[in-house]
C-alpha cells in the first residue's frame, strides 16, 4: 500500500505502548502520525495542525474519548471543517459499537487492532486518492512465519505467552520486541499499584488499572493473564467486590512471574552496542 505524504494521521492513546504499536502500523502504511496521550492534548493538537484522521481511544483518564470528540467537532466546526474520528476500544460488544458510531464517531476499531482492518480504515477514511491498494501482496502466514523465526528462540518457552498472536498485533519481530520491553518494565510498578488499591479497596481505580492490564497483556499475547484481568474488572464494574478480594492475589501472582520469564529482554538490551 502506497500513500501520498499529506496523509496524516492523529493517535490519541493514554497508553505509550498502544500510541507505538499504532504509530509502527501506520508508518508500515506510509502514513505521518502525531501522538497525544491525553484528551487535552488531543485537542490542543487539533488546534494547531490539520489532520485527515484521528484514532481516538475511548478510555482515558482525565476527558475520556467521548468528552473529547464532542470539544472536537466543536473546534472543526469553527474551522470549518469535517474531520472523520475513529475511536478504537477494547468494548467489543455490538451495542457500544452502535452506541460510539451513533454517537458521530465514523467507525470503531477493537483492540487490539488487527494490521488488516485498519489498513481498511485507511483506505476509508483519508482523503480520496491518497491510498492506493497495493493488495495481493505475500501471503500473510508466510510472513509471520518469517517474523516469528527472528524473535530470541527462549521466547517460545515463556509460559502463557501466545507468540503468533502477539506478532499479529505488532507486525514485526522489532516492534513486539519493543512492546514486550515495554510490558515487562512496568510490571513490578503496575503490579504494586494494583495491590495497594485492592489494600485500600478503591475499587473505581482498581477497575481502571486492570482495564489497563487487559489490554496491555492482550496486546503482547499473555492472552490467559488478559482474560484473567478482564474478569476482575467486570467484577469491579458489577461492584462484587468479594470476588476481587478472593482472586486478585492470583492475577497478581500471574503477572509478577512474566518479570522473571522476560528478564533476558533487559539483558539482551543491555548486550546491544
Amino acid at each position: 500500500m502506497d500513500t501520498k505524504p499529506q496523509s496524516r494521521v492523529l493517535i490519541v492513546d493514554d497508553m505509550r505502548v498502544n500510541r507505538m504499536i499504532l504509530s509502527s502500523l501506520l508508518a508500515s502504511n506510509g502514513v505521518m502520525a502525531d501522538l497525544a496521550e491525553s484528551g487535552e492534548e488531543c485537542l490542543k493538537l487539533c488546534r494547531e495542525n490539520q489532520y485527515d484522521l484521528i484514532l481516538l481511544d475511548h478510555r482515558m483518564p482525565g476527558i475520556d474519548g467521548v468528552d473529547t470528540f464532542v470539544r472536537l467537532k466543536e473546534i472543526f466546526k469553527e474551522q470549518g471543517r469535517e474531520v472523520p474520528v475513529v475511536c478504537h476500544t477494547v468494548e467489543a460488544a455490538k451495542d457500544n459499537i452502535n452506541l460510539y458510531k451513533a454517537a458521530g464517531f465514523a467507525d470503531v476499531l477493537i483492540k487490539p487492532i488487527q494490521p488488516q482492518r485498519l489498513s481498511e480504515v485507511l483506505m476509508t477514511y483519508l482523503p480520496e486518492g491518497s491510498v492506493e491498494d497495493h493488495q495481493k501482496r505475500d501471503d500473510e502466514e508466510t510472513k509471520l512465519k518469517e517474523e516469528l523465526a527472528k524473535l530470541p528462540g527462549w521466547l517460545s518457552g515463556v509460559p502463557g505467552l501466545d507468540l503468533s498472536y502477539g506478532m499479529g498485533n505488532c507486525e514485526t519481530a522489532d516492534d513486539y520486541l519493543d512492546a514486550l520491553s515495554v510490558f515487562a518494565a512496568s510490571i513490578q510498578d503496575k503490579a504494586d499499584e494494583i495491590d495497594r488499591l485492592l489494600t485500600e479497596e478503591d475499587f473505581s481505580h482498581y477497575t481502571l488499572k486492570v482495564h489497563s492490564l487487559k489490554s496491555m497483556a492482550r496486546l503482547v499475547g499473555a492472552v490467559g493473564l488478559s482474560e484473567a484481568a478482564a474478569e476482575m474488572e467486570a467484577a469491579g464494574k458489577a461492584g462484587d467486590f468479594d470476588a476481587i478480594r478472593e482472586k486478585t492475589p492470583n492475577l497478581l501472582s500471574a503477572y509478577r512471574v512474566y518479570s522473571d520469564h522476560l528478564a533476558p529482554l533487559a539483558e539482551d538490551a543491555e548486550d546491544e552496542p
